[in-house]
């Protein structure tokens, strides 16, 4: 039997590092980790193609199709 995960809690997941899609409950912890993943995924030109993809688009929280509570990206962009 497969088992669908569960929902996350309101109010975690609320930050997404567009470079590798993991989720992250405070905006201190995104910045924290997106420094390096970003570097990481620009270091090729397919990596920072893809990069300026996801950073111009909209993504919700845990990429559910809600429209009630807008995803705030991540702390860098372009």
């Amino acid at each position: 039997m497969c088992e669908m995960p569960s929902p996350a809690s309101p109010g975690t997941n609320q930050f997404r590092c567009n470079a590798c899609g993991r989720y992250f409950n405070t905006q201190e912890e995104l910045s924290t980790h997106e420094t390096e993943c970003r570097a990481a995924k620009q270091a090729t030109r397919e990596g920072a193609a893809e990069l300026a993809q996801q950073d111009r688009e909209t993504h919700l929280p845990n990429d559910q199709e809600s429209k009630e509570h807008p995803f705030q990206h991540g702390t860098r962009h372009g």
